[in-house]
């Protein structure tokens, strides 16, 4: 259930940045026909706001990776470190069973 949530809230904030941008543009479109901002301003303010949505991906993903951490460790779940460790382990019982 929590997962879908994410899911659900990451699909959402990207819609929303893509219905953004889209009215972002649109709104500079009209302004440039109207002759109140030229297209380097409106490419750089575009620009800027793709760099801001690209650095609150990044935040973002950095939060669930975080996020994600906690819940295995609350939920006590056994890591990819935790089974190389034990198949270690195990590895090295076999071993000695034999010689």
């Amino acid at each position: 259930m929590k997962s879908m949530r994410i899911s659900y809230l990451f699909n959402l904030g990207l819609g929303a940045a893509f219905l953004a941008r889209e009215k972002i543009e649109t709104r500079f479109r009209e302004l440039e026909k109207r002759g109140r901002r030229n297209r380097d301003e409106v490419k750089k303010l575009l620009d800027d706001a793709e760099q801001r949505g690209l650095e609150e991906k990044k935040a973002l993903d950095s939060l669930v990776r975080e996020k994600a951490r906690e819940a295995v460790k609350e939920l006590d779940l056994a890591t990819r470190e935790d089974i190389r460790k034990l198949k270690r382990d195990l590895e090295e019982m076999l071993k000695k069973k034999d010689a």
